[in-house]
């Protein structure tokens, strides 16, 4: 399969890759950590950042090359590049994350507030 046949979606702690033709899963990998997961592609490596972790996979099997616990920087919100990438796109990206962080922060609210009544 070419890699430009492939999908990639980070959700809840895990990297998917997806057959664009059909939507036949190809591989999942499961990362250490869970929660919000970034992607980034380069090549034939998957990049996945997930609450103060990075790791790099192999973009037609999904294993783990390598990972990286990105000492003291915390569990925020990462932002992802290529040498390729321009300021427009990463920025794109940025208000993308945070949209998706308030829709769960204002999901989560209104949980809690259901559950309380």
């Amino acid at each position: 399969m070419r890699s430009n046949d492939l999908v990639l979606v980070g959700i809840h702690g895990h990297v998917v890759c997806i057959n664009k033709a059909d939507g036949t899963e190809i591989w999942r990998t499961k990362l250490k950590r869970s929660g919000m997961v970034t992607i980034c592609r380069v090549s034939d490596s998957v990049f996945a950042a997930a609450k103060g972790y990075l790791y790099s996979l192999d973009l037609y099997t999904g294993q783990v090359k390598w990972q990286n616990d990105l000492p003291k920087l915390g569990f925020g919100t990462c932002v992802m590049g290529t040498p390729n990438q321009g300021a427009v796109a990463a920025l794109i990206i940025i208000a993308q994350q945070q949209a998706a962080l308030a829709a769960a922060g204002a999901a989560s609210a209104g949980a809690a507030a259901a559950a309380s009544s």
